[in-house]
């Protein structure tokens, strides 16, 4: 449920993600699907281009406008 999003934010800010790649593409691969297209990925989730400060910020208090 959360590894795409976890990969896609450690991709964004530079931290290495190969061993949690493995892992969605082995649950890819055993439940044919395509978790990195169909998962919650930065942009569904409203935080794709988020700064660091940004993404504290959202963690906190949540986007204007948002629910």
């Amino acid at each position: 449920m959360s590894l795409v999003p976890i990969a896609e934010l450690g991709e964004a800010y530079g931290v290495s993600v190969h061993q949690i790649r493995s892992i969605i593409q082995l649950a890819c691969t055993i439940h044919q699907t395509d978790y990195t297209r169909r998962g919650r990925t930065l942009d569904r989730l409203g935080i794709d281009g988020l700064s660091v400060p940004e993404l504290h910020q959202f963690v906190r208090e949540g986007l204007e406008g948002t629910p």
